[in-house]
């Protein structure tokens, strides 16, 4: 498709998109018109066929089925687009998201880790006061 990486594929997109296969069918239509006129007229210079409203009838649905294809097939690029550039943004939330919860992760390890430090100073400054109670109480 014609998508640019990381735009989001559009209804207008899809427009353009079904105008330039209609284009193409219309184009194709026509060169089938022009064979068809030139058959027709070798035949008619020939004399041996008259033209057939059936033939016309079996062009035309020939036509048909090519725009319904050509239709069918740019609504599936357009849906899977859709879903691509979707799944592309979930991922990246996903991303985010871990990379978020890693950095919370980390700041909490370190916290704890100045917390157990804390404790450790405080346990060190209340030991000798707490040697001099006990020492003090076994006195008694």
């Amino acid at each position: 498709m014609g998508t640019v990486a990381g735009s989001q594929y559009s209804a207008k997109d899809f427009q353009l998109e079904v105008l330039d296969r209609l284009a193409e069918v219309q184009d194709f239509a026509a060169s089938l018109e022009q064979s068809w006129e030139k058959k027709l007229e070798a035949v008619k210079e020939q004399r041996l066929l008259k033209f057939d409203s059936r033939a016309l009838i079996a062009m035309g649905a020939l036509a048909l089925s090519i725009s319904g294809y050509v239709i069918q097939d740019a609504r599936n690029s357009a849906r899977q687009d859709s879903e691509l550039a979707a799944t592309e943004a979930r991922l990246q939330r996903l991303e985010q998201i871990a990379a978020t919860t890693t950095e919370a992760r980390i700041r909490t390890e370190v916290q704890l880790g100045e917390l157990r430090e804390g404790q450790n100073e405080i346990k060190a400054l209340l030991e000798p006061h707490n040697r001099a109670s006990r020492r003090s109480s076994s006195r008694k």
